[in-house]
């Protein structure tokens, strides 16, 4: 059985636009290759916590920056602001569920992390 959390990194072969593209930020989505990493871990209940708790952190990270940057980008009237920032808010959002996921199982490997 294929852990579902792993078919995140199918994303990271949007990386390849930036081949015939020659835009380098599509290399971005080469970082989503870390999902893959995935593939063998058995979702049990604890993973599944561990998951949601990371997913609903990055969440409400992506809503908070997302509201900074869309009012700041309608307080100022530069539409561009909010090209820049929505990105922003994304990379920061991902960050942060790849940060708690890492984090959670680090604590479980070393049996910090009885509750969840």
């Amino acid at each position: 059985m294929i852990n579902k959390l792993s078919l995140m990194g199918l994303i990271g072969f949007l990386g390849l636009l930036s081949v015939p593209t020659s835009e380098i930020s599509y290399c971005a989505f080469f970082a989503f290759f870390v999902f893959f990493g995935y593939i063998r871990v058995v979702p049990d209940e604890l993973f599944v916590t561990y998951v949601r708790k990371a997913a609903s952190t990055a969440f409400f990270i992506w809503v908070v920056f997302f509201c900074i940057i869309y009012a700041a980008a309608v307080l100022m009237g530069n539409i561009e602001l909010f090209a820049i920032g929505f990105p922003l808010t994304f990379a920061a959002s991902m960050f942060a569920f790849i940060g708690m996921l890492i984090i959670h199982e680090f604590l479980e490997q070393r049996g910090v992390e009885s509750s969840a």
